[in-house]
C-alpha cells in the first residue's frame, strides 16, 4: 500500500550495491517484433503464445548454452525468454516482466508483471498460453497501489511465498495459494526486519531463506520457519558489512548459495543450511543470483565480467573438509545483457 516510499530506496540500493547493468548488445528487436508474443499484461481472455526466434541470433547469443541440460528462464530489458536445447524464444515482450521462477514440476512458472507504480504476480504454463493473475494491486488511487515481488514456490507447488507492501511501509513476507491466489497471509518472521527481498523455499517445505533488511542499509541471509510453532525460530546466518542477498537452496536442502559484497567485489558464496562452512565460490568483480541445477551438481549465476550480465555455470564439488568449492567456470550466454535483479531459473 505504501510502496512509493520503499521502492526508490530498494532500487537505489540495488544499483549501488550490485551495479545492475543492461548492456548495449541487446537481443535484436527486429526478431522480437515479428514474433507472436505477449505485449501487454496477460489475462485469461487474451493469452498470447511464444514464437521461435530465428536461429542465426540464437547461434550468436547462446554460444555455450547447448552443453547445458534442462531449461532456463530469464528476462532481458523486461522481456521474458526461455532457453532449451540450445535455442531461445521470447514468451513475452514489453519491458514489464520480472523475476520468473519455475514450478517444481517444470510445467508452470510464476513471474512478476511490473506496471506503473504497482506489480502483480502471475502463474502460467510453459507456453504462456494460460496466465492466471494471483494478485491485483493496481488502483486508480496511487497510494492504494501495492508492490508484489520475489515469488518463490513451495516444494509441493501448492503455495507461493512473496514480498509485498500490502499492509506495511516496506515489503514483508507473504504467502498465497498458487492455484488461485486465495489464502493470502502475512508470515511473521520474528526477525525484526523492516524489509524482505529475495526468497527461497527449503526443499522440505519447513523454512524459507530470505534476504532480510535488519540493520541500516544492508541485508543478510536468514531462515524463517513457515510454521509459527516450529523450532528453531528465525535465524540470521550471515554477517557481511556490505550485505548479502539472493539466497538459493540446494535441491538436497543441505546448502544455501547466495551473493555477498566484500570490498569492491560481489561474488557467489555457499554455506550449510545452518550457516556454517561459508565459502566463496567465484572470484570476479560482479556475480549474483545463484541458481542450482536440478541435480544440485552445478550452479548458474549472472556475471558482468564481459561488460553485460550473462549466465555462467560452475561445477560444485565437496572438499575433504566438507565445504564446497567451484570448478570449471564457463560462460553460457554472450552479449545479451540479462536483467540481474530477475536472475535465472533452471529446471529439467
Amino acid at each position: 500500500m505504501s510502496g512509493r516510499r520503499w521502492a526508490p530506496f530498494i532500487g537505489a540500493l540495488a544499483m549501488a550495491l550490485l551495479v545492475v547493468a543492461c548492456g548495449p548488445n541487446a537481443l535484436p528487436r527486429a526478431d522480437v517484433a515479428s514474433a507472436e508474443v505477449a505485449t501487454s499484461p496477460p489475462s485469461a481472455d487474451a493469452p498470447r503464445t511464444g514464437a521461435i526466434v530465428p536461429s542465426a541470433p540464437i547461434a550468436q547469443l547462446f554460444g555455450g548454452g547447448s552443453t547445458l541440460e534442462g531449461r532456463l528462464l530469464f528476462t532481458q530489458q523486461g522481456d521474458l525468454w526461455i532457453w532449451e536445447k540450445g535455442a531461445a524464444r521470447a514468451l513475452a515482450v514489453g519491458y514489464t516482466w520480472r523475476q520468473p521462477k519455475w514450478a517444481p514440476d517444470g510445467a508452470r512458472f510464476v513471474y512478476v508483471y511490473r506496471g506503473n507504480s504497482f506489480s502483480d504476480i502471475f502463474v502460467t504454463d510453459v507456453e504462456n498460453k494460460a496466465p492466471r493473475r494471483l494478485t491485483t494491486s493496481q488502483s486508480q488511487i496511487l497510494n492504494d497501489n501495492d508492490w508484489n515481488l520475489r515469488p518463490a514456490w513451495s516444494p509441493d507447488g501448492r503455495q507461493i511465498a512473496y514480498a509485498s507492501d500490502t499492509s506495511s511501509a516496506n515489503p514483508l513476507l507473504w504467502v498465497l495459494n498458487a492455484a488461485d491466489g486465495t489464502g493470502r497471509r502475512q508470515v511473521q518472521t520474528g526477525l525484526n526486519a523492516w524489509a524482505i527481498d529475495a526468497i527461497a523455499w527449503s526443499p522440505d517445505g519447513s523454512r524459507v531463506a530470505v534476504a532480510a533488511f535488519i540493520g541500516v542499509g544492508t541485508s543478510q541471509i536468514a531462515t524463517v520457519p513457515m510454521n509459527a510453532s516450529a523450532r528453531p525460530g528465525a535465524t540470521v546466518l550471515t554477517n557481511y558489512a556490505a550485505g548479502a542477498l539472493d539466497p538459493a537452496w540446494s535441491p538436497d536442502g543441505a546448502w544455501i548459495a547466495y551473493s555477498a559484497r566484500e570490498g569492491r567485489q560481489v561474488n557467489v558464496y555457499a554455506m550449510r543450511a545452518d550457516g556454517t562452512q561459508q565459502a566463496r565460490l567465484t572470484n570476479v568483480t560482479m556475480a549474483r543470483a545463484p541458481e542450482w541445477s536440478p541435480d544440485g551438481r552445478r550452479l548458474a549465476y549472472l556475471s558482468a565480467e564481459s561488460g553485460t550480465f550473462e549466465v555462467w555455470v560452475v561445477d560444485v564439488v565437496q572438499k575433504p573438509d566438507g565445504g564446497l568449492e567451484a570448478r570449471d567456470p564457463r560462460q553460457v550466454t554472450r552479449d545479451i545483457g540479462l536483467d540481474a535483479p530477475s536472475g535465472v531459473t533452471w529446471t529439467k
